[in-house]
């Protein structure tokens, strides 16, 4: 690992993420994350950031620390099983030994509460995590863990049912416990041909690790927006082309301007298409929905960035599911009189 570290400047706590890879999104991502963190950060004494990266340049100017990453080391922390996510563990394990309370951040997530809170919440005897998502006895009857269900079953290694497994995409722990990253290594290199069907391999092999241990959770202070991603892109693609990616003071806070989650359709109007619809398929209801989101998205210049997107999966919709002649007519209703979204779909 090539390091460019000033010691100093990594503060007790510290938010740590691993940025690798020559794609754009994920630079975008990363940034923005920072500038949610930033923005929401009451007393710079309470924590700093750190960022490990293959792309350092790129973050020239920006108040954190930047920690170097060389092609070598990458390929020494995918290991010989070519799991791509044990780069993850590996960094949060070289990330620990760096200051008292490390808080491990992927890249696709916003803050939208300041990150000292959650700091509180790291001890040698409590962990943080993004959140609980599932038991082992739940994942164990999910057929894409059918393989390594039989794999722990054959070497009389299984679980407890009520192991819980935790998304990885918050991960804080102090000093003291990074033992635990080993561990979970450890199992990752023995799980690793099990990446193929289990892209989770690293959050489960730390979720094992962490099995009897006082774990938290960090959705109420952060936005880990994995499932919708193409729609935060389009936002913040909006937002760095007219702001630029360099960082001055005042970014953070113009950064407000971006909401830190997507909208729903308002709860009159969720009403009234559920009785619009109450005798139609659950699809026509999610295509209103998604027209809805497009056609409101003008409100504000960052959503407006959305509103092909909503409006192609409404098609995509409409288009895969045929909808029967009295929902197709009752959906034509809603934009009958919308030049913009007709012209759209006559696109299509």
């Amino acid at each position: 690992m090539t390091q460019h570290i000033n010691r100093s400047v990594i503060g007790p706590n510290q938010l740590l993420y691993l940025l690798y890879g020559d794609k754009e999104v994920y630079r975008l991502e990363a940034k923005f994350s920072i500038l949610s963190a930033l923005r929401h950060r009451k007393n710079p004494a309470d924590f700093t950031i750190t960022l490990m990266t293959d792309q350092p340049e790129a973050f020239d100017g920006w108040p954190i620390t930047v920690i170097s990453l060389s092609d070598e080391t990458l390929g020494i922390w995918q290991g010989a099983g070519g799991y791509s996510h044990r780069r993850k563990a590996c960094a949060i394990q070289a990330g620990v030994a760096l200051a008292s309370k490390t808080i491990f951040i992927d890249t696709d997530t916003v803050f939208f509460k300041d990150p000292a809170l959650l700091f509180k919440r790291v001890s040698d005897d409590r962990f943080l995590m993004d959140e609980f998502e599932l038991s082992w006895a739940q994942a164990s009857r999910r057929s894409w863990y059918s393989l390594l269900v039989t794999h722990l079953q054959a070497e009389n290694r299984a679980p407890a049912p009520a192991l819980k497994l935790f998304n990885s995409g918050v991960c804080g722990l102090t000093k003291a416990n990074g033992h635990i990253l080993e561990g979970a290594i450890s199992l990752i290199d023995q799980w690793a041909h099990h990446g193929a069907t289990i892209l989770t391999i690293e959050q489960i092999a730390i979720s094992f690790m962490l099995h009897g241990r006082k774990v938290l959770e960090a959705n109420d202070c952060i936005n880990h927006y994995y499932s919708v991603k193409r729609y935060h892109h389009a936002m913040y693609r909006v937002f760095f082309d007219k702001h630029g990616e360099g960082y001055c003071d005042d970014l953070p806070h113009v950064s407000f301007a971006v909401p830190d989650r997507l909208p729903k359709v308002p709860l009159r109007q969720r009403l009234q298409l559920r009785w619009k619809f109450r005798r139609q398929c659950g699809a026509s209801r999610r295509i209103a929905k998604l027209y809805l989101l497009g056609k409101s998205a003008g409100n504000s210049p960052y959503l407006d960035g959305c509103k092909l997107l909503w409006w192609a999966a409404a098609f995509e919709e409409l288009r895969r599911l045929r909808p029967a002649g009295k929902s197709l007519a009752k959906l034509s209703a809603l934009w009958q009189a919308d030049p913009m979204f007709l012209s759209f779909i006559k696109d299509k």
